[in-house]
């Protein structure tokens, strides 16, 4: 972890800007929130003059400089360079125009011609020195100032942790695959089935560096009631309860038919159990959707949405654990979403039934 300096003038006057050092690398924190509104690091521009101009009085080189914030960090350093060492001979005021011009652009969308950020936090790798010349050399008061929240990302970027990615986080965690940096949770647990409980914050964590392709960390975004990351939890049919909290034991089967069929088999109301647990269904339809552009029988083919409407027609696909019944699960047995099928009520039905009578038989 860098130590954190607030750049001082060179008549002694602080600037709202501040920087750290690792070994021979120099993070410049990027600019946040509104001006007159509890800004961070307000001062940024001329922060990075006096930065740049101090390590070429102390005759240190940049070696090479590129974008480091968070939301860009799965993308390789190549693509993210904003500097390179013969670029950085020409006077500081030319480098800082290079470099707030280009780094509007790391993470652009194809789609955009324009916009983006010219306040961003950069990294610089410097030669000629290590982390105590460099501290001597550029000054600055060492200060405790929590600037975490800059490392948080937009609620736009974590909203593309879908229920399909949730779904794989709580397997990976089942089959005691790490989610790094996270600890046991404290004040929620993330329900499972009535035997299982995990961390959501983990859980979260574990989806969005899948989803996001880079490692995600509890510095990344915050959790708890009315979160971004309690939502996506929810929204994908986990609930989310106060830690050590009772629930009541899941639902038995409500329908008529559900019932005469799995009359006295235990395992069987277990199977129905599986199939209806909201985390599992919404995580089958996502996936489902993703890789076929829509939700469909995948028994009779029929599209609910042209049937019925978009309104309610995605209603009527249920999921169905096709590869691996009850019956034959070991204990223990974890599902994955390519065992399930997607099924129209009626196909689902048709098949329960088959199986019901294939057990009398």
């Amino acid at each position: 972890m860098a130590r954190l300096f607030q750049i001082v003038s060179d008549d002694g006057n602080p600037i709202d800007a501040h920087f750290g050092i690792e070994s021979d690398e120099i993070v410049f924190h990027s600019r946040g929130g509104t001006k007159g509104k509890g800004a961070i690091n307000s001062e940024y521009a001329l922060g990075l003059s006096v930065l740049l101009t101090r390590l070429k009085r102390a005759s240190f080189a940049v070696e090479l400089v590129w974008v480091d914030s968070s939301r860009v960090q799965g993308i390789p350093i190549s693509q993210r360079t904003i500097l390179t060492s013969e670029e950085g001979l020409v006077p500081v005021d030319q480098v800082v125009k290079v470099l707030s011009s280009r780094m509007k652009a790391i993470g652009r969308s194809s789609s955009e011609s324009s916009g983006g950020n010219s306040t961003r936090r950069i990294r610089m790798k410097i030669s000629g020195g290590n982390a105590q010349a460099l501290s001597l050399a550029l000054g600055g008061i060492p200060v405790a100032k929590n600037l975490r929240s800059l490392d948080r990302l937009p609620v736009e970027v974590l909203r593309g942790v879908t229920a399909e990615h949730i779904w794989r986080a709580v397997q990976d965690l089942i089959r005691g695959i790490d989610s790094p940096g996270f600890a046991e949770s404290t004040d929620y647990d993330l329900i499972v089935d009535e035997n299982l409980r995990l961390p959501p914050k983990a859980v979260f964590g574990l989806a969005a560096t899948r989803a996001l392709g880079f490692q995600i960390l509890p510095k990344h975004f915050i959790a708890g009631v009315s979160s971004v990351c309690f939502q996506i939890l929810e929204g994908a049919g986990f609930r989310i309860v106060p830690k050590g909290a009772l629930i009541a034991d899941p639902a038995l089967p409500t329908l008529n038919e559900d019932r005469l069929w799995t009359e006295g088999q235990p395992r069987l109301v277990a199977h129905l159990r599986k199939e209806r647990a909201p985390g599992l269904s919404i995580a089958k339809k996502a996936e489902f959707k993703k890789n076929h552009g829509r939700l469909y029988c995948e028994r009779c083919k029929i599209d609910p949405v042209e049937a019925y409407g978009a309104d309610n027609g995605e209603a009527c696909i249920e999921v169905h654990h096709r590869t691996v019944q009850v019956a034959q699960m070991a204990a223990g047995h974890l599902t994955s979403l390519e065992d399930l099928q997607c099924l129209c009520a009626n196909c689902h039905r048709v098949v329960h039934r088959e199986l019901s009578v294939g057990k009398e038989n």
